[in-house]
């Protein structure tokens, strides 16, 4: 039915131009119709499991939760304009049709989903939608738009053809036969049956615009009209029976889960007999429109699980009822609704209700929190509103703000139980049933039974950090200006602290009598037989400690920045934030009758089991579940900053959590529908700033070393709350956790194919077994090829060889010419020293050998003469000796059997010849060089060592000659150098150098001295 008009009178005078419809955009569209998606049914019976029909029959009602959690989406959410219908299908996904076009909503995203190819632009606006129970979604169009449905992924036309109007409803009956009502068209009715559109032809429902409204649980179609009567049709049949039920106004009808039938128009809230034998008038109205009911362009509504009516009036926001109680609750704009201006409302399977309006999407999810009207909107409200509380041991709780103190007995209202003279910044409650109130100036005792008791502090404080009472009555203060007091025979005691400690805080004693407190937020204090003990929050772990408590078990707990701690007598157990995020900054705990602790902190308010949590102490680091209550809750504001406990029970369970917005009570309903399952998935994957779809053996382009995977999951309530850890096999096989992210950029990735998986945390924070997986390939160039990888390998290891082997040659060659250069001149040096200095002292010994002849010399001076020339045959005899090796050194030489020309056999102390490896012939040069380095090591041994031993070992080697000279003497004394005037060490390293060798003169780690001579092969060896 139209939604751009108020009253209806007549078909003709309310139909819509096209024209008209874009010029007045809201107003005159026609309004979306309902679509509640149908709850699972007690009966096996098919037509109980219909999606299409919105208030399909259910079980009897389960308890109403105390409150509901608001959450909203604007244009600032990225949610569409203009919501005007809403369905669910049965994959779970919310389905908003909107002015903008159709989108599909996971509980994050709106992904836009477009018309089908040839649609009109200027029908775009969706006016009505409804999910089949095949699955598919069908969706009405607004501006002559005509019906479409999405089915497998796609849009398609089902070719209804009703030029200028507009659909708004649609409805799907048992057997799969779509209707459609339409506001302006030739009929006012037409079903889709066997592929085709026909008009259900009847003179009343096209005067009157009739709507179909659902199908009830025997699969009859329901339809109203504007302002006359209501009509059925059985399943099966085209022709519309008439109950006898006048409709006024904009009417709708709804079924309950009992499976009753209700009117709501502007006659109010009427029961309808589901067997057509009515009365002209109808029955009374249960909830009649003058008590309550604000006024109404043309009525939605739903029914949610829990046997609660939700109804919009496109004027006034969203109100709510229930049968059999007139008392209606309203909320509005003023309230956090997006707009006032609403009208599809849906109760999907989970319980959750959603609205839609021209400003964006609000959702209602039972909540077991409730506002605490006392103490959120006091009218004499001080200048403080923090709430400070504390707990009796009789089971009460009390409650304080501004100058009152409030009591909750269990399963009673909060009661008054008295105010002070000054704004109230700590209380503590007695055994006895009394209650401390602190203010900047006294302590007051307030009691019902006993009169009023005003104890002037010792000074005027600021800061109240807080007050406990002891087993024997006393009470006990704090406070920034004095420290620690106690209230001892009627005057304040000072409580000496330990040294360095300041602001004393959160004062509770345990069942053992000892007072523990907070030190100015850095540690914990115990107080016992007057000695203190000091847990410094640094050193164990836990540090900026906020509050401590004790629980009736007399377990000693404490919260803090970093979690949350138990002290034992074996120590402190701590569950960390590293590995419970949600646990930051806890502010107040309170474990309750039925095996639930209730917490409150940064991260929101928490409900998790008191038995694992328990058990969590004992396995840190394991997974806890909890429930969190966060930000999506407008409700739920940040805890208040002062001292003292922040949560606080009564005997019943009944759990009162204070935050910087007011006070909620918690309380022991929990939601009885099965928690709706989630459904992850990979979205897309990107490369080169170009998407691909996430399926199965996509290959990505060459190049692509940078890949970003996007990934979903469908939870329409605890979307926030999730987490997802994800792996990519081909590069790590461990899970990395991705907080709430859904997206993951993964980069330097290399060709080859790899396997995605990501999984999900449920609401509980425990990761769920199923999850989401794709696999992808990354395309290799040619040169990222394996077989090209291996030929260049191979390739480049032949080239090394070459190298290798040219340069082992150019190094030869360039050996070998120097050796040739050393023959060639150690022959012309033998030539010279042949032809001129032998030859001239050849030629000397004949002429003094012919003077030694003469007769006319002295006998004397003849044999002087006789001396000089034996000396003169002997240098001429080594020199020829000399010649002789420097025309033989062209070639190689056993360099073992030359030792014995060095090393003169029979000296003293004698030298032992080693040889190791194979012997090899050694370069003419070379040797004679190591036979002279040999030589002179050894003479110096002798002369200086006082050695009994000298060993030359000759180690060959393949691509080295080793020389060895050890002795066994004295050693080295310091630093091995010559002395001054001698030389023998400094030729040695001479002579290594131009044998382009290492040596090592030191002393030997048994005794003696070692020279170690290392020639490279390529020099000693041909």
């Amino acid at each position: 039915m139209s939604g751009g008009t108020a009253a209806k009178p007549n078909r003709l005078r309310t139909r819509v131009q096209p024209a008209r419809l874009l010029a007045l955009v809201l107003p005159a569209l026609a309004l979306p119709a309902l679509a509640v998606a149908g709850l699972p049914s007690a009966p096996p019976d098919r037509r109980a499991e219909r999606a299409t029909a919105p208030n399909a029959a259910q079980p009897a009602q389960t308890a109403r939760p105390p409150a509901w959690m608001h959450r909203a989406w604007t244009t600032r959410d990225h949610a569409p304009r203009f919501v005007q219908a809403l369905a669910q299908d049965r994959a779970g996904y919310l389905w908003v049709g909107s002015f903008e076009g159709l989108f599909r909503f996971d509980g994050t995203t709106f992904s836009y989903v477009p018309p089908a190819p040839g649609h009109p632009r200027t029908a775009s606006a969706v006016s009505s939608m409804t999910a089949a129970p095949d699955g598919s979604l069908w969706i009405g169009y607004a501006g002559s738009g005509g019906v479409s449905v999405y089915r497998d992924g796609k849009v398609r036309d089902t070719g209804l053809d009703a030029p200028n109007s507009e659909v708004t409803r649609l409805v799907v009956d048992a057997d799969g036969n779509a209707w459609a009502g339409l506001g302006n068209g030739p009929h006012a009715i037409y079903r889709h049956h066997d592929g085709k559109w026909t008009p259900l032809i009847d003179p009343v429902l096209d005067d009157r615009e009739g709507e179909p409204q659902f199908v009830d649980r025997n699969g009859t179609l329901w339809i109203a009209t504007w302002g006359s009567d209501v009509y059925f049709v059985r399943r099966g049949e085209t022709r519309a029976t008439r109950v006898p039920i006048a409709s006024r106004g904009g009417g709708v009808m709804i079924e309950d889960r009992d499976g009753r039938l209700w009117l709501i128009d502007d006659v109010g809230l009427r029961l309808v007999p589901g067997d057509g034998r009515a009365t002209t008038t109808g029955p009374a109205p249960v909830v009649p429109p003058d008590k309550a009911f604000p006024p109404a362009a043309f009525l939605r509504a739903a029914v949610d699980p829990f046997g609660q009516i939700w109804a919009t009036t496109y004027r006034t926001g969203v109100f709510t009822m229930q049968p059999g109680n007139p008392t209606i609750s309203r909320f509005t704009a003023r309230n956090g609704l997006t707009s006032d201006r609403v009208s599809p409302v849906l109760a999907d399977r989970a319980g959750t209700v959603w609205v839609g309006g021209e400003r964006g999407l609000d959702r209602f999810t039972p909540s077991p929190l409730a506002n605490v009207p006392e103490l959120n909107n006091p009218e004499d409200t001080a200048s403080r509103r923090y709430v400070h509380s504390g707990a009796s041991a009789a089971g009460r709780a009390y409650l304080s703000l501004g100058h009152k103190v409030w009591r909750a007995d269990p399963g009673q209202p909060l009661t008054v139980l008295g105010q002070v003279d000054d704004d109230i910044g700590a209380i503590c409650a007695g055994s006895d049933g009394s209650v401390w109130a602190m203010d900047g100036d006294a302590i007051t005792q307030l009691s019902a039974t006993r009169p009023r008791e005003r104890i002037k502090l010792p000074e005027h404080v600021t800061d109240q950090e807080g007050c406990v009472v002891d087993g024997r009555g006393a009470v006990w203060i704090a406070a920034n200006e004095f420290g620690l007091r106690r209230r001892e025979g009627g005057a304040w005691r000072s409580v000496p602290l330990p040294a360095g400690r300041q602001r004393p805080q959160s004062l509770v004693f345990d069942q053992r009598g000892r007072l523990l407190l907070i030190f100015d937020r850095r540690a914990i204090g115990i107080l016992a037989d007057g000695r203190w003990t000091v847990l410094d929050g640094e050193r164990i772990g836990f540090e900026r400690p906020t509050f401590v408590t004790v629980r009736d078990s007399g377990e000693i707990i404490a919260g803090g920045l970093t979690g949350l701690m138990r002290l034992t007598e074996h120590g402190p157990q701590i569950l960390d934030i590293r590995n419970h995020p949600w646990l930051y900054d806890t502010r107040g705990i309170a474990s309750v009758a039925g095996g639930v602790s209730w917490l409150i902190g940064n991260r929101g308010v928490i409900r998790i089991a008191t038995v694992a949590l328990d058990r969590a102490f004992d396995t840190p680091l394991q997974p806890l579940p909890h429930t969190a209550f966060d930000e999506d809750d407008a409700r739920i504001a940040l805890p208040q900053r002062d001292s003292g406990p922040q949560v606080v029970a009564d005997a019943e369970g009944r759990t009162f959590l204070m935050t910087l917005g007011g006070v909620l009570v918690a309380t022991r309903w929990t939601n009885p529908l099965p928690t709706a399952p989630f459904r992850l998935t990979v979205d897309r994957l990107s490369a080169d700033a170009r998407s691909y779809p996430a399926v199965n053996g996509t290959v990505l382009p060459i190049g692509s070393s940078t890949v970003t995977i996007d990934y979903s999951v469908l939870d329409l309530v605890t979307t926030g709350q999730r987490r997802f850890r994800v792996r990519l096999g081909g590069l790590t096989r461990t899970w990395s956790d991705n907080g709430t992210l859904r997206q993951i950029t993964y980069g330097n990735l290399s060709p080859g194919t790899y396997h995605f998986e990501v999984q999900t945390s449920d609401a509980n924070g425990l990761w769920q077994d199923g999850g989401a997986s794709v696999d992808f390939t990354i395309r290799a160039a040619l040169w990222q090829q394996t077989w090209f990888r291996l030929l260049g390998a191979a390739i480049l290891a032949v080239l090394a060889w070459g190298a290798f082997r040219w340069r082992t040659h150019t190094l030869v060659e360039r050996a070998r010419a120097a050796r040739e250069g050393q023959v060639a001149e150690r022959e012309r040096i033998a030539r010279e020293l042949h032809d001129t200095l032998l030859q001239g002292v050849q030629g000397m010994m004949l002429r003094f050998y012919a003077i030694a002849h003469r007769r006319t010399l002295p006998p004397e001076v003849k044999s002087e003469i006789e001396t000089v020339l034996d000396r003169g045959d002997t240098v001429i005899a080594a020199a020829r000796d000399r010649v002789l090796q420097l025309r033989t050194a062209s070639g190689t030489i056993d360099l073992a059997a030359r030792l014995n020309d060095v090393i003169e056999p029979g000296a003293m102390p004698p030298v032992v010849l080693h040889c190791e490896g194979e012997p090899r012939p050694v370069c003419a040069g070379i040797a004679e060089d190591l036979l002279g380095l040999i030589g002179e090591a050894v003479s110096n041994a002798r002369q200086h060592s006082q050695a009994t031993r000298i060993d030359v070992v000759l180690r060959f080697r393949r691509r080295e000659l080793i020389v060895r000279i050890r002795d066994d003497g004295i050693g080295f004394k310091g630093t091995p150098s010559s002395a001054e005037g001698h030389f023998g060490l400094v030729g040695m390293r001479e002579r290594a150098r131009q044998l382009q060798a290492r040596i090592d003169i030191r002393n030997h780690a048994d005794g003696g001295a070692m020279v170690e001579v290392i020639v490279p092969a390529r020099v000693a060896f041909l």
